[in-house]
């Protein structure tokens, strides 16, 4: 085995998503993964260029982000050892749909996109492991996409409070003697009513409100 040879084979075991597979499918991955080197700041994927290969993060750190038109740049996601990317525009035909910059000197196996298809004709384990790993991701990023939706629903949930409160009989407090169904505050929001659950769970947590029985004191609202 060649030093190169070596050193791949090296990377591939640290590289959870390779490390795991059948013996005959790591041989097959080893004589196809090529090295490539980056420097801290190169970039390594840029928007909208073709998609040629899958890179597998053998060393290094890297970031995942996009830059709007007002130069401001968003970042998606930071990539450690370990990690893989480039797979979603190889897996559509599409562009690349985000810039990948390097944060320190960067090692990666690439597998270009004419042996990952030959390769899954004969082996499914990448495949496989390829998928799980993307279903994981869409799950992080569908809890994330919630989180940001649920700031919105936070505050119109606490509006339709306010608007359904009257004064206590001290005049201290606003309160909702018969607070509403979780249904029927998400009809009044346009949510979900698992929605309307969170943020009144985040609401009481925050401080804004408090629960005594059916009764809902408001103490402060949410800016």
């Amino acid at each position: 085995m060649s030093n190169s040879e070596q050193s791949i084979s090296q990377f591939m075991h640290s590289i959870p998503v390779l490390s795991e597979l059948e013996e005959s499918e790591l041989e097959a991955l080893r004589n196809t993964l090529s090295k490539h080197t980056y420097k801290s700041g190169a970039h390594m994927i840029r928007l909208k260029e073709d998609a040629t290969s899958i890179m597998f993060l053998a060393e290094g750190k890297a970031r995942v982000s996009l830059t709007g038109n007002d130069g401001k740049e968003v970042v998606l996601a930071h990539l450690e050892q370990g990690d893989f990317f480039g797979e979603i525009a190889l897996l559509t035909g599409e562009k690349r749909s985000a810039d990948v910059t390097a944060l320190k000197p960067c090692t990666t196996l690439n597998l270009s996109k004419d042996d990952f298809e030959r390769l899954s004709g004969t082996h499914n384990g990448l495949t496989s492991r390829l998928l799980k790993e993307l279903a994981a991701r869409l799950r992080g990023a569908s809890s994330k996409i919630g989180d940001l939706a649920l700031l919105d629903v936070y505050r119109r949930v606490a509006s339709v409070l306010f608007e359904l409160a009257t004064d206590s009989d001290d005049k201290k407090e606003k309160v909702i003697p018969k607070r509403p169904t979780h249904n029927e505050l998400a009809a009044m929001v346009g949510t979900s009513r698992e929605m309307v659950t969170r943020a009144l769970k985040n609401l009481e947590l925050d401080g804004h409100i408090r629960t005594e029985g059916k009764t809902i004191v408001l103490l402060s609202k949410p800016h």
